[in-house]
């Protein structure tokens, strides 16, 4: 009688730790899958922060132009590397006022290409015999 009750403990003992390895092993799985799907949203959220910084700076290159009063060597290209292009569209809407669109793409490797669009409106004025811009809206 007493074999037949350590028989049925171990048993219960064998099914308890059986029992904690499953739960283990699925909280182990979860944190895994949420830790991945984690790390793809910070990517994602990576590649759209560099391309909104690409078409800034292809904006502030533009704006150098016009400050410089060389609108006509502004480029409609731009490729700072083999995965990133800017395309540039400056219009003069009227006497030192110019239009400024910008399109954006950055392609990750083996990815869909990211794509940001920027516009805004600029005035060229002239103080103290200096050029700046002044942003009139977007």
């Amino acid at each position: 009688m007493i074999k037949d009750s350590k028989a049925k403990r171990k048993g219960v003992g064998l099914l308890a730790c059986l029992v904690v390895m499953a739960l283990t092993s699925v909280l182990l799985v979860t944190v895994v899958v949420q830790e991945i799907s984690t790390r793809k949203k910070f990517e994602q959220i990576n590649f759209e922060t560099k391309v909104q910084n690409l078409a800034i700076s292809a904006r502030e290159i533009a704006l150098s132009f016009l400050l410089e009063d060389a609108s006509a060597k502004i480029p409609n290209t731009i490729a700072p590397t083999s995965d990133a292009k800017v395309f540039l569209k400056v219009q003069e809407t009227s006497n030192s006022c110019y239009t400024i669109e910008v399109d954006a793409e950055y392609t990750p490797q083996d990815k869909k290409p990211i794509r940001y669009r920027l516009s805004g409106s600029f005035l060229i004025k002239t103080k103290d015999g200096k050029r700046f811009a002044q942003s009139i809206g977007r």
